[in-house]
């Protein structure tokens, strides 16, 4: 919406039925716009009014504009150790334990395609990893496609299943060579994931990452999986993108130690 002195983003939310990896929060993306207002990590909210009865939720924020993130990780990896530091709650809570992670990429197996389904779970991560001590504020969905480099900087957006977990997730999801593919990016390569580490520089955030990637992974496969299988005829470029991000995720499950 445009207007004499604004543009802004309107939202018109959809209901949601059933469990999703990336649920459609409405409420929950209006409180995160609220609580991170002025720390230049996320668009600044106009106004949001609630679903009531028929009525959807409807959220307004000021747009911002400027091209997708396509390179330089060191930005990012500031943005997301500004939004880690943010204390809140109220939020969600996310599994930050490596079988509970999985177990999610086991309920996603059910909706795919049996022999992607097979191949998977024999390479299902059996590493222990202990709950995080910590949570904090995570997007959850913190792909190259919600990253939009504005005139005051990065900012990241689409704020709608914001969560308390692992800040190690948030990492995942931006490095995940599956990500930067169903977003229409190269996967980066290792001199960059050494920059956005040695940038983010949370030594015990690092060693979580490092612990839990092939659980994420697990789970992410088994998304790429589920969701494959629904795309495969209504929208055959999208299921390619996802048959390309579960593979780049079974090979990196091959070389991870289990």
């Amino acid at each position: 919406m445009q207007g004499d002195g604004f543009d802004w983003v309107v939202k018109v939310y959809a209901q949601q039925d059933g469990w999703v990896l990336f649920p459609i929060l409405p409420d929950d993306e209006a409180r995160a716009l609220l609580v991170l207002a002025g720390r230049g990590v996320a668009p600044e909210l106009v106004s949001f009014h609630p679903r009531v009865g028929n009525m959807p939720a409807v959220l307004v924020y000021r747009y911002v504009e400027g091209p997708l993130w396509s390179t330089g990780v060191a930005s990012v990896a500031r943005l997301f150790r500004h939004q880690h530091a943010v204390v809140v709650d109220g939020f969600r809570s996310v599994p930050t334990g490596a079988q509970a992670i999985c177990r999610q990429g086991d309920r996603l197996l059910h909706a795919a395609d049996p022999d992607d389904a097979a191949r998977l779970a024999a390479l299902r991560p059996v590493r222990q990893v202990l709950p995080a001590r910590r949570r904090v504020l995570i997007h959850t969905d913190a792909g190259p496609g919600n990253l939009i480099v504005g005139p005051d900087g990065l900012r990241l957006i689409d704020w709608q299943c914001p969560a308390l977990g692992d800040a190690s997730e948030d990492l995942f999801t931006f490095l995940s060579p599956a990500f930067q593919v169903l977003y229409g990016c190269r996967p980066l390569v290792d001199e960059e994931r050494a920059a956005f580490i040695a940038t983010y520089d949370v030594s015990a955030v690092g060693a979580r990452l490092t612990a839990l990637t092939p659980a994420f992974t697990f789970r992410m496969a088994a998304y790429c999986a589920a969701r494959r299988l629904t795309l495969l005829k209504i929208d055959p470029p999208a299921a390619d993108r996802y048959s390309r991000a579960f593979e780049l995720s079974i090979a990196d499950l091959v070389e991870s130690p289990r």
